[in-house]
């Protein structure tokens, strides 16, 4: 039994007591038969399981939700009997009663049941689309026993034999290939689907409509993109994208793609990114498809990373699984990492290394926090299981994967993960299953840095100081557990860490590296440096704290000799030993002020968004002025330079730098940024293709955001009419993005009038929670409606509007949230929940401390 931690925050539900099943009966095999009647919202099904029986037993427990079961029997060698059904909804299992003791051995499950198709994008459900619904699966990660009765736990792993019932005119898609269609009746077929791998039921995917696909073999492997007929125009992008991975993942694994043929599916109202249901992938119809030669990079970049991020699990996740979830960061930490590198090699001029970068960083922060939680977790519930699908999970998981590449060598690193793979084809494993392979490959302690990493929560601050004495250099390294709350970082923390620690000077831009394996150690090095930073390519899972000389040395150093990753780490650092009270909030405005005219979008970024911060953490509204032109003295000269309209000649990199300097100007009331948004957006509603796509965004934004109520009725009349997802999207945000109270009554209203789909609830409720004009109204209708509400805008890991209420900065917010959730439960987002109330009181501490530095800095620039 698991308790969670501040009982006085949360409702305790039954759930919380749900029990792992017994292993007195193993599944081999499920031969199953499902008819889905969509205009009905119903379906019936049939199936049997192979299994052996491990411990003679006159109960067999199965997961099941919501399913009717009208027919349980098991069969052995010797006798079959009728099974007595029970059913714990709260533990969400059946129990088969049986007459007598099923001895050891072979046995066969057979049953039948009957259920709904669910409209919560779970399970087997109805999505959505423009003109009709299809019947699709999610069944990630214990949904799987929504649709049939199931062994529902990763390690059971087994071989299914499928059989659909379809109307006529529909097609269906799972994860064998289709063996034989024939007629059943005059308006429906019945499809036969040929043994899948040997998978778990997570991974088990049914897709039922009038799919048309692009297809493609590559290294003898049939490739599929399947769509909505109207969309499958949109399809050759992510066709071009999986092509690419497998030859790239079939060279880099060492082992061929395993399965045959590979189905990628665009779902038109889905809650994930993507699912990499083995292959048969499932994707948001938007993380799939890409229309026009106008697409903005953003798009590009992030559907390449997200297919090749299912891709790579079709290897690590689908043909070597994690045996619980306890372990699902070794799934989903090194498809995150991984997914960069098919892309990288496609196209190098994305610099996707340095998005891991600043990637890494912003899981820092939230690992900075005390209610932070280790990668390795220890989930039991249902609702456990699905708050393992966090940024920690995802991308801390995938930082440490970094660091540890970079410590080994890329090519001893992928020795370790093939050997692994070998190890364990068709079958589970751990984490430490996977350490032990990366030591015996590299000859290094793995097993004890990883368990460093993975074990404990939270991450290390490495104090660097230097000392020389003649003629060599001593680096004085000291570590501790970092923590943005300065109270906890002045307590004592007994967290050690085995780290690899690089870095780099003046002296050798090459750099040395050492494991640091105590609280304190020193490094000597052979010459004196004027400078060295701590944290070479900004690898290392850690924060650097420097003594204030070292610091400005290596800041004056920073635009000429740091690169991308590891300016973006300087500026990360100084800002969160600036919240940590280590150092001043002038330190880090005074670090800004250097870096003015580094042109990375990526530091740019870091430095925009923390000067927004300091803009509604420290800024009172009689000086929001002033402010606001200390924000346009930093950017404005970088967008002189580049100029709002798009050249021939702009890359990639250009053109994000650009419509980042726009979002931030705008914000902060560039009378040029302002009108360049809104000439953007004005050409946008005369022609989407005559706008490039990369700015768009965000000019709607920075339109809606210096917009007045006849601007929002413009938008709000176009998104009726848009005619394609971007279209949509931007109308839906961009009436998210208004500042007018009044107005954003207007935009909560749009879900109750269907004007919002379902998959958007989280982001959308993000967004308004986000803007402090709309936080009010969002909030409120969140609490009247929480009870209908709670599943769809909590998503995985409370990704979404749960989050998003650390925007607030307000000590009545905090306890309005204490408060609610004292007595509401928050599904999957029970940490997501106590995250944003400590993100919220750090707002507050983090006034209290440093406005008068604040305001000092201010008094001195003037």
């Amino acid at each position: 039994m698991k308790r969670i931690c501040w009982l006085f925050f949360f409702v305790i539900t039954p759930s919380l007591f749900a029990q792992r099943l017994p292993q007195t009966a193993i599944p081999s095999h499920y031969s199953l038969f499902l008819d889905p009647l969509i205009a009905q919202k119903t379906f019936t099904g049939e199936e049997t399981i192979d299994v052996r029986v491990s411990t003679a037993t006159k109960e067999i427990v199965l997961n099941s939700l919501d399913l009717d079961i009208t027919e349980a029997e098991v069969k052995t060698d010797s006798s079959a009997q009728k099974a007595k059904v029970t059913y714990d909804k709260a533990q969400e299992i059946v129990r088969l009663s049986l007459p007598a003791p099923a001895p050891v051995g072979p046995a066969q499950i057979h049953l039948n049941f009957s259920g709904k198709l669910t409209e919560g994008l779970r399970g087997l459900y109805l999505s959505k689309g423009a003109h009709r619904q299809y019947a699709v699966t999610q069944f990630e990660g214990t949904y799987a026993r929504m649709m049939f009765p199931c062994f529902d736990e990763p390690s059971f792993k087994a071989a299914f034999d499928l059989t659909v019932m379809a109307d006529k005119g529909d097609s269906a898609i799972s994860n064998g290939s289709i063996a034989k269609d024939e007629p059943a009746g005059d308006n429906r077929h019945r499809i036969t689907f040929s043994t899948s791998p040997k998978m778990s039921t997570y991974l088990v995917a049914l897709a039922i409509g009038d799919w048309q696909c692009l297809s493609r073999r590559v290294d003898g492997v049939s490739i599929r993109v399947c769509a909505e007929p109207d969309k499958t125009q949109y399809a050759a992008f992510g066709l071009d994208v999986a092509a690419h991975s497998i030859e790239f993942y079939n060279h880099w694994y060492g082992m061929k793609y395993p399965f045959g043929k590979l189905d990628m599916v665009a779902i038109p109202d889905y809650e994930w990114g993507g699912m990499e249901n083995t292959a048969s992938i499932f994707y948001r119809d938007t993380a799939l498809l890409l229309g026009g030669n106008n697409a903005s990079v953003f798009r590009r970049r992030g559907q390449a990373v997200t297919i090749a991020h299912e891709i790579a699990h079709q290897w690590f996740g689908d043909l070597v699984t994690a045996a619980w979830w306890d372990d699902i960061w070794l799934n989903e930490g090194f498809a995150t990492w991984m997914s960069r590198k098919p892309i990288e090699a496609w196209h190098p001029e994305w610099h996707l290394e340095d998005d891991a970068a600043e990637e890494a960083q912003q899981i820092i922060g939230v690992d900075s926090l005390t209610t932070a939680r280790a990668i390795h977790g220890n989930p039991s519930t249902s609702s456990e299981i699905k708050e393992m699908f966090d940024g920690i999970t995802y991308e801390k998981g995938a930082a440490v994967l970094r660091m540890l590449e970079s410590y080994i060598g890329p090519e001893t690193f992928r020795e370790g993960v093939n050997a692994y793979l070998a190890a364990h084809v068709n079958g589970n494993a751990t984490s430490a299953d996977f350490w032990q392979a990366e030591a015996q490959a590299s000859g290094k302690p793995i097993d004890k840095i990883m368990a460093t990493f993975v074990l404990q929560p939270g991450v290390p601050l490495l104090s660097l100081s230097t000392s020389c004495n003649n003629g060599s250099d001593t680096l004085e390294l000291k570590q501790q557990r970092f923590f943005v709350s300065p109270e906890r970082l002045e307590a004592a923390s007994n967290e050690t860490w085995q780290m690899p620690v690089c870095t780099k000077s003046n002296k050798d831009a090459g750099g040395t590296c050492s494991l640091m394996t105590q609280p304190q150690q020193a490094v000597p090095s052979s010459s004196c440096a004027d400078w060295v930073f701590g944290n070479r390519d900004a690898k290392g899972y850690y924060r650097v704290a420097y003594a204030p000389r070292d610091l400005k040395k290596v800041a004056d150093a920073a635009e000429q000799r740091l690169n991308v990753p590891e300016r973006i780490a300087l500026v990360e650092d100084t800002w969160a030993l600036a919240r940590a009270g280590k150092t001043s909030v002038a330190a880090f405005l005074d670090l800004a002020k250097q870096l003015r005219s580094d042109e990375n979008r990526h530091v740019v970024a870091s430095l925009t968004r923390h000067l927004e911060y300091v803009g509604d953490s420290l800024v009172p509204s009689s000086q929001e002025i002033s402010y606001k032109a200390v924000v346009r003295a930093q950017f404005a000269p970088l967008a002189k330079t580049l100029g709002w309209s798009a050249r021939p000649s702009d890359t990639d990199e250009q053109k994000v730098l650009r419509a980042n300097l726009l979002a931030t100007l705008g914000s902060a009331a560039d009378p040029d940024a302002v009108a360049a948004a809104r000439k953007i957006v004005d050409e946008y509603m005369q022609n989407p293709a005559s706008v490039d796509g990369t700015i768009s965004g965000n000019a709607f934004a920075v339109a809606a955001e210096n917009g007045d109520s006849a601007s929002y009725d413009q938008l709000s009349s176009a998104l009726a009419k848009a005619k394609t997802s971007d279209e949509y999207n931007h109308y839906l945000y961009a009436l998210a993005a208004f500042r007018d109270p009044n107005l954003s009554q207007r935009t909560v209203a749009l879900v109750d009038q269907g004007k919002v789909r379902q998959q958007e609830y989280p982001r959308f409720f993000g967004a308004l929670l986000s803007n402090p004009a709309a936080r009010e109204a969002a909030w409120k209708y969140l609490k009247d409606h929480w009870d209908s509400m709670a599943q769809k805008v909590t998503s995985f890991g409370g990704a979404g509007a749960v989050s998003a209420l650390g925007n607030s900065c307000s000590a009545e917010m905090s306890e309005d949230v204490k408060q609610f959730f004292a007595n509401h439960p928050a599904p999957g987002a029970q940490r997501a929940v106590q995250q944003s109330v400590e993100q919220i009181d750090g707002c507050i501490d983090f006034q209290r401390r440093q406005s008068g530095n604040f305001q000092n800095w201010l008094r001195n620039r003037s």
